[in-house]
């Protein structure tokens, strides 16, 4: 559980984010998502963090992390200050001699550390990674696997007029001859639409139904390279003057597009996983790429 202390640093970031969409300013906004593309493994906390700190960031890791890269940190640049877990065990007597078994209980507490940005560092090239630049290639026949996979039936029709696509609960319809880049897309939205808006707890306003889709799929485009540079326009109407109602809409974005995410680049994110981390007490922060 987070302190005050912990909270406030995000606090601030999610202030500043709904200041500025009252300002109207959507772009910003629109960064945060971009930004939750490049870190989907991280919190929304984490992301709020890193993108208020230094907005473009594509690869963060610690300086530990950094030096088994091959890579150090350039003198004189300021770090990224976000959350890692710490988990560590303690009997259920209170007596903090740790143990195992069924006497002992498992606590977590976040603990402020220092990350860098690629470009706050120098040396060794990193790795590429495999990514479409824009088109899909082969990461939509991966989003229809995942359809399958969720049982969720996927359908192509010319039937459709005014909807390039339609999400009708167990099935998705998209339309026929639409461009690679937009076929992709419409179908990351319907299926957002799939994962978000089938349970009782869905919101009430189609509007904000389809805002977090559409915020979904720029998330994921944006994961995997592809340009889509429109498809979060409208997403300033997440918020209605209520940041509480803007964090939910946040996290439940986050936590879709984490899923479709990981389930269409588990082949890149494996090899990713031997880029080295640094541990933290218990907790890890990993390189994170941008697709």
């Amino acid at each position: 559980m987070k302190t005050n202390e912990e909270k406030q640093p995000v606090t601030q970031a999610l202030d500043a984010l709904a200041s500025a969409i009252e300002r109207g300013e959507s772009e910003q906004l629109k960064a945060y998502l971009a930004t939750l593309a490049r870190f989907h493994r991280y919190s929304v906390g984490n992301v709020l963090l890193i993108g208020m700190q230094r907005l473009g960031a594509t690869s963060v890791a610690g300086v530990r992390a950094w030096n088994k890269l091959g890579r150090h940190v350039k003198q004189g640049e300021k770090g990224i200050r976000i959350y890692a877990p710490i988990v560590w065990l303690r009997r259920k007597d209170g007596v903090q001699d740790g143990g195992d078994g069924e006497d002992t209980e498992e606590l977590v507490r976040l603990r402020s550390v220092c990350v860098f940005d690629v470009a706050q560092t120098e040396g060794r090239p990193l790795p590429e990674f495999a990514q479409a630049r824009g088109e899909p290639g082969k990461y939509t026949g991966r989003l229809m696997q995942f359809a399958a996979e969720q049982g969720i039936k996927v359908e192509f029709s010319d039937a459709l007029v005014s909807a390039h696509g339609l999400s009708a609960g167990g099935k998705v319809i998209v339309k026929k001859g639409l461009s690679p880049a937009e076929e992709f897309s419409v179908l990351a939205h319907e299926l957002a639409h799939e994962l978000l808006h089938r349970d009782e707890d869905e919101p009430l306003s189609r509007t904000a139904r389809e805002t977090e889709a559409e915020a979904v799929a720029f998330v994921v485009c944006q994961a995997v390279g592809l340009e889509a540079a429109n498809a979060a326009t409208d997403c300033i109407r997440l918020y209605q003057g209520n940041k509480e109602t803007l964090l939910e809409s946040l996290q439940r974005i986050r936590e879709a597009a984490v899923e479709i995410i990981g389930a269409i680049t588990r082949k890149e994110s494996a090899k990713a996983s031997g880029c080295g981390a640094e541990r933290q007490g218990a907790g890890e922060v990993h390189v994170a790429h941008a697709a």
